[in-house]
Formats: C-alpha cells, sequence, structure tokens
C-alpha cells in the first residue's frame, strides 16, 4: 500500500529573471511568489489542497507539466507502469514518466515523511 498526490503544476520558462515570470502568475492568483535561494525556481501556493503554482527557469521547451509525490517511488512507478506509462530519465531524484497520450509529468519522493491525509491511498483491496 502506498500514497501519492498531485502536488504541483510546473510552468517551465525561458527567463534570467525567475521573480518578474513568477511575477505575472502571482498578481494573476492573488498569492505571493517565494523565489529559491538559487534563482531558478519560484513556488506560489495556489490552493487550500496543497497544490503549489511552481514558476521554473529551464533551457529546454517552455511547457506546464505537474508534479505528482509520492511516499513509495518505486511502487508510485509500478503502478504508472501498469497504467501505459513509460519511464523517460531520472533527473534530480524525480523520475520523468510519459503518459500514453505523449504528455510528461514528474514523480518524485515526498519531502514529508507521509503525505497529508488527501493523497490517494493504492493497493489496498
Amino acid at each position: 500500500m502506498h500514497k501519492s498526490r498531485l502536488s504541483a503544476i510546473v510552468i517551465d520558462c525561458h527567463t534570467d529573471h525567475i521573480e518578474q515570470a513568477a511575477g505575472f502568475w502571482s498578481q494573476l492568483l492573488g498569492q505571493p511568489a517565494h523565489a529559491d535561494e538559487d534563482g531558478h525556481r519560484a513556488t506560489i501556493e495556489a490552493s487550500d489542497s496543497g497544490v503549489s503554482l511552481i514558476v521554473e527557469a529551464v533551457h529546454d521547451e517552455a511547457r506546464i507539466h505537474f508534479d505528482i509525490e509520492t511516499d513509495d517511488l518505486a511502487a508510485e512507478i509500478k503502478r504508472i507502469e501498469a497504467l501505459g506509462g513509460t519511464k523517460v530519465s531520472v533527473v534530480d531524484h524525480a523520475v520523468i514518466m510519459e503518459a500514453p497520450t505523449g504528455h510528461r509529468f514528474r514523480v518524485s519522493a515526498s519531502k514529508l515523511h507521509r503525505l497529508p491525509a488527501g493523497g490517494n491511498v493504492w493497493g489496498v483491496d
């Protein structure tokens, strides 16, 4: 048995000024943006459900994707593969997966010891 949940919607963008890029989304949602120390990522707590909007500076394609967090990374990858997803790569301790539709998303271990009560429970009969 393991848990997983949608943790973030990530906006990958081409920018050298993450605060400026995040400023648009922050103003749009009426929530403050908090830039990381390295200046490559800003987080906006966009909802009461614990889902964040993350604006991230990238060198590859500008796009929007989402992040899944889990308390058992191996079990979640196995579950996604059983649904038809495929593993693309591992980047910064996260697994990049691709849905059967061609859309990519990131799966990572929860930064918390356990997921919030709102996570889905898998493997229960």
